[in-house]
């Protein structure tokens, strides 16, 4: 839907607007909304670059096989 700096222009931009009385609770609410998907974002791409650091699941797991080599 949308990229996480997409989605943060938009939340900044909404520190700046001017807003009427009638609209604040309806533009807080919004904050909110992005906010959360702001921290979701990047929460998985957290997880995304932990993942990768650990390699592939069956290897973080030990379900592979390991061989002794003989000498």
């Amino acid at each position: 839907m949308f990229e996480l700096n997409e989605l943060q222009v938009l939340r900044s931009s909404l520190n700046t607007i001017d807003i009427k009385g009638s609209n604040a609770q309806y533009l807080a609410n919004l904050q909110i909304k992005l906010e959360q998907e702001i921290l979701r974002i990047e929460e998985a791409e957290k997880k995304k670059e932990e993942d990768l650091k650990l390699g592939p699941p069956e290897l973080r797991d030990n379900k592979v096989e390991q061989k002794t080599i003989k000498k």
